[in-house]
Parts: structure tokens; C-alpha cells; sequence
């Protein structure tokens, strides 16, 4: 074993020693110095932990693994050399769920991709309402609480699979990074699937899951990061950021509010969305120009630094275990590996690494059926 490589893929895992000293071996810190080596069962009790084949573990240099094809946008639109080892591995996770899921489904969704960036922001943001069977005053009828759910049972509905963590699959030791992401969509006409960065807020959770909703039906595979409320000159993101405010605040709906305050929070207040939103627009409607729009971002940003509470899984979606998993893992996803499990294309071993959750976990879904 080269002690080098082993350091590698341990720094890329995002683990502390005192996590590997506990979960593999005691001497994992004279291992990675070299002072020891570890035998062979020591080395795939390693590699385990380390979420990698044990092979990779006895070569003389580690290989770099092909990062994802996804468009990673940061402010500047430049496009990250490299990607955190949890959000490669969710991608992953994400993709086998998808290559499941292509097995099992037959029909193909015609919206996929029905659009381009070319057409009316108007007329696309229409067209996904229709789709979804929400009108425009939705809001009026839906709790603040409730909306994200609201939302995603309706994107559900008509055949987009949605799930949501804070960390990699059950592994509460390798936490998802929302500095580096909110979300990412990965396009299929038979499994399309949104993934939500759970560590963000309701508000933000809200415009991930419909910014990249709208990513699906103009064909854009992406991965959304915090600061993308920004990129106006990037004409992919202007466009869906535009249709995204859109959906959630109708134009005549928010010009009829406008008339009557221009405080953003007291109209954020009756969307029930972020203050993002509204200030986009406002920028959308000529209410503010480009300049002022950067200014209210950037203040903006610097606000949800400061009250951003971080992830806790006990107090997420009802305050337990139970209610997370339930929450995070969506529901027909779940149905479909049930059923493989019933008619015996799947045993439990595979459909609970499918699922991304331990014995506990799956049965929880089970109950939820």
C-alpha cells in the first residue's frame, strides 16, 4: 500500500482521524503516516469507510475520478474545476436511482425539453402552471408551511421524482456543503430527478425545486448554487430565473401588490416567498434598475448569512428521524423498489443501498406506503 494514496483519498473523503481511528482501525493515524501498515482486512474495512473499492487503496497514486457532466455556475460563471467527494457521491447516488428507475418506467414525458430559451418567459412559465394544475392566486390557498409541499406533490404528479439531504445517504459524518450547491436536476424523459440541498431554507428549497423544474423543459442539466440569483448575464440562468419568479409570483399579481407598498418583505409576505424573488421582479418589471438590483442581492445575501440557521436533521419536517426520512426520500421512488423488492427483482440488501437508508430507515418508508 503507498501511504500517499491512502492520504489522498482520505482527504478527499471529508472524514476526521478521529472518525476512522473509531469506525476502522485505531492505528489510522500511523497508517497515513507510514510509521505502520495496515493488513489486508484492515485495508477493506478502510476503504468501506472511505466509500471506495479497497483496489484503489493498493495503487502507487489514486485516480482522479471523471468529474459529473453538470454545469456548476458560481457569480462569475466559471465553471469549478472540482467538485466536493459528497456532492460526486450524491450525483452518484442520484444516478443510480435514475438508472433504476428508467427499468421501471415505460411512457416517456413529452415536456421534457419543449422548450428553449428563444421563447417567451410568459408563455413557458404558463404552460408549466397548466402542467402542474396550479393557478394563479395559489398562494392565497396554500400555508407558508405547507407551500414547499404543495409544490413538490404537484411536481410529483406529473412524473419527476424529488428527493432532498443535508448529507450523503444516511452518513451523518459526511455532510453536504451548502456553500457549494442547492440543488442539481438530472434530466431523463422517463425519470427526471430533482435533488434539494436540505441544508437551505424553506425559502430557498422553494426556488431550487422550481428553478430546476424549469430546467427540465428547456433541456438544461444543471447544478444550482447559492449565489445563481446573480447571474443575469448568463442567458440560460436569466431565463430561468425569470420563468422561476414568474411561476411563483404572477406578474399582474405582483404589479396589483406593488400599487399598494413597496416594502419587499410585506410582499414577500403574501407569496409566500423569499425577498430574492421579489426583487427579481422588480428588476423583471423595470421597478429598479440593474445596479440597484446587484445592491438589494448582495444586501440580501448578507441578511440570510446572518439568520441562516444551520441543518438539523432532529428538528427537520416534523423533529425526528422518522419524519426525515419520510420527507427526504421521495414517495413513488419508494413504490417502484418496493415492488421490484415483491416481485423479486430486487432482494432487501440492494433495494436498502438503492434507497440510501439502513434496515430502520426502509421500514419507516414501508409503514409510510
Amino acid at each position: 500500500m503507498n501511504t500517499q494514496t491512502l492520504k489522498a483519498y482520505f482527504e478527499k473523503s471529508g472524514l476526521s482521524i478521529e472518525y476512522m481511528k473509531e469506525k476502522s482501525h485505531q492505528n489510522f493515524d500511523k497508517f497515513l503516516s507510514g510509521e505502520k501498515l495496515p493488513t489486508f482486512n484492515q485495508l477493506t474495512k478502510i476503504s468501506k469507510e472511505l466509500s471506495i473499492p479497497v483496489g484503489l487503496l493498493m495503487l502507487d497514486k489514486p485516480i482522479e475520478k471523471k468529474l459529473e457532466a453538470i454545469n456548476f455556475r458560481t457569480i462569475n460563471s466559471e465553471y469549478l474545476a472540482g467538485q466536493s467527494r459528497e456532492l460526486q457521491d450524491t450525483i452518484d447516488e442520484m444516478r443510480s436511482k435514475q438508472d433504476f428507475l428508467q427499468e421501471e418506467i415505460e411512457t416517456e414525458l413529452e415536456y421534457i425539453s419543449k422548450f428553449s430559451i428563444s421563447d417567451n418567459y410568459l408563455e413557458v412559465a404558463n404552460y408549466i402552471r397548466v402542467i402542474l394544475g396550479i393557478e394563479k392566486d395559489y398562494y392565497l390557498k396554500v400555508s407558508r408551511d405547507n407551500i414547499l409541499k404543495f409544490f413538490r406533490e404537484k411536481i410529483n404528479q406529473i412524473g419527476v421524482f424529488v428527493f432532498l439531504n443535508g448529507k450523503y445517504k444516511d452518513n451523518t459524518h459526511r455532510a453536504l456543503n451548502l456553500n457549494e450547491f442547492r440543488g442539481f436536476v438530472l434530466i431523463d424523459k422517463k425519470a427526471p430527478i430533482i435533488f434539494l440541498n436540505q441544508k437551505d431554507t424553506k425559502n430557498g428549497q422553494l426556488f431550487t425545486l422550481i428553478h430546476e423544474l424549469v430546467h427540465l423543459f428547456i433541456g438544461d442539466e444543471e447544478i444550482y448554487g447559492v449565489q445563481s440569483e446573480t447571474t443575469d448575464f448568463d442567458y440560460t440562468e436569466a431565463f430561468v430565473n425569470r420563468v422561476t419568479a414568474e411561476i411563483l409570483v404572477p406578474n399582474y399579481k405582483f404589479l396589483e401588490k406593488y400599487s399598494t407598498t413597496k416594502n419587499t418583505v410585506d410582499i414577500a409576505n403574501t407569496f409566500k416567498v423569499s425577498e430574492f424573488v421579489i426583487v427579481r421582479k422588480m428588476l423583471d418589471n423595470k421597478k429598479i434598475s440593474h445596479k440597484q438590483y446587484m445592491s438589494l442581492i448582495d444586501k440580501l445575501s448578507e441578511q440570510y448569512k446572518e439568520h441562516e440557521n444551520p441543518f438539523d436533521e432532529k428538528k427537520s419536517s416534523g423533529g425526528d428521524y422518522k419524519n426525515n426520512v419520510r420527507f427526504r426520500i421521495d414517495r413513488q421512488f419508494f413504490n417502484y423498489v418496493q415492488n421490484a423488492v415483491n416481485n423479486q427483482k430486487l432482494s432487501y440488501t440492494d433495494a436498502f443501498n438503492l434507497v440510501g437508508v439502513s434496515y430502520k430507515g426502509y421500514n419507516i418508508l414501508k409503514e409510510r406506503r
